[in-house]
């Protein structure tokens, strides 16, 4: 079974989003984004497709938009280039996410 997530970079004051359809848990693609893509260069190249080859992109005006467009989704993580670094939030049971964004570490990405 695949674990879905998203990828989104806050960039002009928008922030920029790619689905990710495999492997979207801490220790596969946020080890990889925090080892590999752990740059705003970098990072748009993933919201760009340079990371994985999904189409789905998408545009928010507001953090707080793009997660009021996933509750209810089958998303499990999300992850958010940031200051210069990765967060990610987990959905919950009901498949609803918080903007409660923790700060993603080396810590994180082996549990």
């Amino acid at each position: 079974m695949s674990t879905r997530g998203e990828i989104g970079v806050i960039d002009d004051n928008k922030v920029k989003v790619i689905y990710n359809h495999f492997d979207s848990y801490l220790s596969g693609v946020g080890k990889d984004l925090l080892e590999n893509w752990n740059s705003k260069e970098k990072a748009l190249k993933v919201i760009n497709g340079d990371y994985n080859n999904e189409d789905l992109k998408y545009e928010f005006d507001s953090v707080e938009e793009w997660i009021n467009h996933l509750n209810g989704s089958d998303r499990e993580y999300i992850y958010l280039f940031k200051d210069d670094k990765w967060y990610y939030t987990e959905s919950n049971d009901n498949w609803e996410f918080k903007n409660d964004w923790k700060l993603l570490t080396e810590e994180d990405i082996e549990k």
